[in-house]
């Protein structure tokens, strides 16, 4: 399959299985499309798995009981059994409402669907060696995952971008296969002064004929 992106972009090895980007942790870019601060009670719909409120740091923070995990999203519900959901450890679909009347703003949530991860990517990378991408969606969608030096919140396509805007790098497009999956590994430099670098990864989806959507975040550490 051709590769849709940017050549300058978008390296590609046309049997889709190896991706060279000798700049995946350098450079930064800017993601502004369409944003907009987010008001109260404004429908938003996030993908992720639960995680606890204290992964912020904050052990006591009642308004701010759940994150979405790698990103520190606040998610709260006044009628949905969010604990339920936390500890089947699922990736989610969280239907919910942008709630700014407490503090931290965060989701308030309506509604949950349980559903398989659209993004998935190793915890950990080594020096030199190849890290594999998965991302999931409907097939002939449009693919562009990302990469950045940390969590974020950026209001897009009534979802949110959970990873640095300010860092983000843009590392491929492609279309996602019949099969419902697109593969493709990246390189890591074999650079010891990023041992220990943490980045984020995050996708944006683009179905035939739907509204596109943001992918769950996912996390990872550079090991020697």
């Amino acid at each position: 399959m051709p590769n849709p992106g940017d050549p300058d972009l978008d390296p590609y090895d046309p049997k889709g299985t190896t991706m060279s980007l000798p700049t995946l942790l350098r450079g930064a870019a800017l993601l502004l499309l369409a944003a907009a601060p987010l008001a109260s009670q404004q429908t938003l719909t996030l993908r992720g798995e639960l995680d606890e409120g204290r992964s912020t740091g904050c052990y006591y923070c009642p308004n701010v009981p759940y994150t979405i995990k790698y990103s520190e999203t606040p998610v709260r519900s006044s009628t949905v059994d969010l604990s339920y959901y936390k500890a089947l450890s699922a990736q989610l679909i969280l239907h919910g409402n942008w709630d700014t009347t407490k503090t931290p703003a965060g989701l308030e949530v309506t509604r949950v669907e349980v559903v398989t991860e659209s993004l998935s990517v190793g915890n950990t990378a080594k020096l030199g060696s190849p890290l594999r991408f998965s991302i999931y969606g409907p097939a002939g969608s449009v693919a562009r995952p990302a990469v950045a030096l940390g969590n974020g919140f950026l209001p897009l396509f009534q979802s949110a971008l959970l990873i640095d805007p300010l860092t983000l790098v843009p590392i491929g497009t492609n279309t996602i296969d019949s099969s419902g999956q697109w593969r493709f590994d990246l390189t890591v430099p074999n650079d010891a002064g990023l041992v220990g670098l943490r980045f984020w990864t995050q996708a944006l989806i683009a179905p035939p004929s739907a509204t596109p959507f943001l992918s769950n975040p996912e996390r990872t550490q550079i090991q020697r």
